[in-house]
């Protein structure tokens, strides 16, 4: 078993969120602070909530480490976090208070000062919402606190896919790079290599191309999108997912000629420069591994 810890998490962390309905339609700014400290020294630490956005949730719960996971025990939060690596979990956890369950993955990035995240809050296979977050720590109560974030109007966005932005991020012509790393079956990791994905093209079709870490030497696809939702034709990948504001997607793709599935999650930051990946490769329902880390953008 590896054994993680919550170095990377501990400290107050300041960060405002972006939250889309159902539809995927812009629904509001979320003010979110999170207070982690140590408990003790058995692998516990206390979380401290205050989210207040299109809808709020404050209170406490604990966080136990496995080594390999994490297990939430309320009474603000339940649920099963796996420890993909230091500055990465992925989790499915309840929230009792909203009635609302929890598909979320956060990743602190490089330099540990940063955080991005993508949770999908649905009450059974409904989703509800969808919140982008990006978080950055203060370490010393002498720490300039973030600038806020401009708050944007739901109804003058409902119709923007872009949340305001003018362009989807995460499909702007340019090229994504960076390390990723790849773990196996158990999630041990089995180290890294580069990777690049290359988006072409305006309008509605993207041309994307891949290269390196995952599980493919590299091949390109076509990918459509309205705004709101991509997706591919028939080709050798082929698969779906949701855009939420351009900046946060979650889906599902197939990759043919292998007989695999991968669960695609990405968050970009709001100023567009990095985004944090979270592949996780099946056959069927069986879990082959996982490739994960942070990529930089570089304008066409």
């Amino acid at each position: 078993m590896n054994k993680r810890s919550f170095s990377q998490g501990v400290g107050e962390w300041i960060g405002a969120a972006e939250v889309y309905d159902a539809d995927g339609r812009f629904a509001g700014m979320g003010s979110d602070t999170r207070t982690v400290k140590a408990d003790d020294q058995a692998g516990r630490v206390t979380v401290e909530v205050e989210f207040d956005g299109p809808f709020s949730l404050s209170g406490v719960y604990t966080i136990t480490d496995h080594g390999s996971h994490r297990t939430y025990e309320g009474p603000l939060n339940i649920g099963y976090a796996e420890a993909l690596g230091d500055d990465l979990v992925a989790a499915h956890n309840y929230w009792p208070g909203l009635g609302l369950s929890q598909r979320f993955f956060l990743m602190v990035l490089p330099g540990g000062t940063r955080q991005l995240s993508l949770a999908l809050l649905s009450r059974g296979d409904q989703l509800q919402w969808t919140v982008v977050g990006e978080y950055q720590r203060q370490v010393d109560p002498s720490d300039p606190v973030p600038l806020p974030v401009v708050e944007m109007d739901p109804q003058e966005l409902r119709a923007d896919p872009t949340g305001g932005r003018g362009e989807l991020l995460l499909l702007r012509p340019g090229r994504w790079s960076g390390q990723l790393h790849r773990l196996d079956a158990d999630y041990t990791p089995t180290g890294s290599a580069d990777f690049t994905e290359t988006v072409g093209g305006r309008g509605d079709t993207r041309e994307v191309v891949l290269s390196g870490a995952d599980y493919s030497t590299g091949f390109s696809f076509n990918l459509r999108s309205d705004g709101w939702t991509a997706w591919t034709p028939e080709c050798d990948l082929m698969g779906s997912g949701s855009l939420s504001g351009g900046r946060g997607f979650s889906g599902q793709f197939h990759l043919r000629s292998q007989g695999l599935r991968v669960w695609r999650r990405e968050v970009v930051s709001r100023d567009g420069a990095i985004k944090a990946v979270l592949h996780i490769w099946y056959r069927g329902e069986q879990r082959l591994g996982a490739a994960y880390g942070a990529l930089a953008f570089e304008p066409a």
